[in-house]
């Protein structure tokens, strides 16, 4: 498979996670996302697959929008690196943010296919 193809894959399936998210579709999640996940929130807080599916279904993050703002990819064999920015806007148990981030998405290729392994954003200050 070449670059071109592996980066048509995965901005398919970041789509689809990013879908799955908004329409609440954790199942369909579960199965983007790799068992070992490491996701740093731009807060700095640190969670595994199991704790951020249960604070998703819980509602204590409910998605309303997230817009990729501009993004770059390189394969590296079986990773994907992304980088890229996004406008997120989300409740966090009940308190509506706006959150402009710059992040670090990995996506590696096993025997379930292509899953996200990590993500780790920051904020992106305010001009």
């Amino acid at each position: 498979m070449s670059d071109n193809e592996t980066i048509a894959q995965i901005e398919s399936l970041d789509a689809k996670r990013t879908e799955c998210i908004l329409k609440r579709d954790f199942a369909a999640l579960e199965t983007l996302i790799a068992e070992d996940l490491r996701y740093v929130h731009s807060s700095a807080v640190l969670e595994n697959k199991q704790q951020y599916l249960a604070k998703l279904a819980s509602g204590h993050y409910t998605y309303r929008s997230m817009n990729t703002l501009q993004r770059e990819m390189r394969v590296m064999g079986d990773v994907v690196l992304v980088n890229g920015d996004v406008r997120i806007e989300v409740d966090v148990n009940g308190t509506p943010k706006v959150v402009m981030s710059r992040y670090l998405q990995v996506w590696v290729k096993r025997s379930a296919g292509w899953q996200m392994a990590s993500w780790q954003s920051v904020p992106i200050p305010q001009a």
